[in-house]
């Protein structure tokens, strides 16, 4: 979910979506009291909820972004996430080989 989203009446929304199809004399204004609106909003918002901060990792972020990008990075996106998710596997697997051919690793694995 978007701040937007978290902040914002449905009502709001659609005015911001529906705002470039308005007679050009209104837009301004309208644009302005959103604006002011989602101002007011935000901070309300705050006033009855304590930020909290999201894990700052690579797969959380990708996460987030996803929604907002076009259809086709959201691919490359939903794939770096799987990656970064699985890195600690990965990186195991990997120690787990790399020390079995370490020097002075014996064949059945007592040194």
């Amino acid at each position: 979910m978007t701040f937007d989203e978290a902040i914002l009446p449905k009502e709001l929304q659609m005015l911001k979506a529906f705002l470039p199809f308005l007679p050009v004399g209104m837009q301004k204004m309208l644009a302005i009291y959103i604006k002011w609106t989602e101002l007011q909003k935000t901070i309300e918002y705050f006033h009855r909820n304590t930020p909290v901060q999201q894990s700052p990792d690579m797969g959380n972020l990708m996460k987030c972004m996803k929604g907002l990008l076009p259809p086709e990075e959201q691919a490359q996106m939903e794939q770096f996430a799987d990656i970064f998710e699985n890195m600690d596997t990965y990186r195991e697997m990997f120690e787990g080989f790399s020390s079995a051919f370490a020097p002075g690793a014996s064949s059945d694995g007592i040194v």
